[in-house]
């Protein structure tokens, strides 16, 4: 089995059982609508994390990446 198989296993085993613990041992505080749901906040948790990654990624690497021959081609020259 591969290393990023393993790592999705792992993690998906993990998320699990965050939300099987979160329902056996939380005291239910109910301040929200979607507190009523097992795992809520660990899925909202999840995808806010899954959200910064992919802002970081993909839009932050389209901004600041520069090609690899950016200085040979002059674009770091002062003017």
């Amino acid at each position: 089995m591969g290393n990023k198989k393993k790592a999705y296993l792992f993690l998906g085993i993990f998320l699990l059982a965050m939300v099987l613990i979160e329902v056996l041992f939380a005291h239910p505080h109910y301040h929200m609508p979607w507190n009523v749901i097992p795992g809520a906040d660990i899925l909202i948790g999840f995808a806010g994390a899954w959200l910064l990654i992919f802002l970081a990624k993909i839009l932050m690497a389209r901004l600041l990446q520069r090609d690899e021959d950016y200085y040979e081609k002059g674009g770091g020259k002062d003017a």
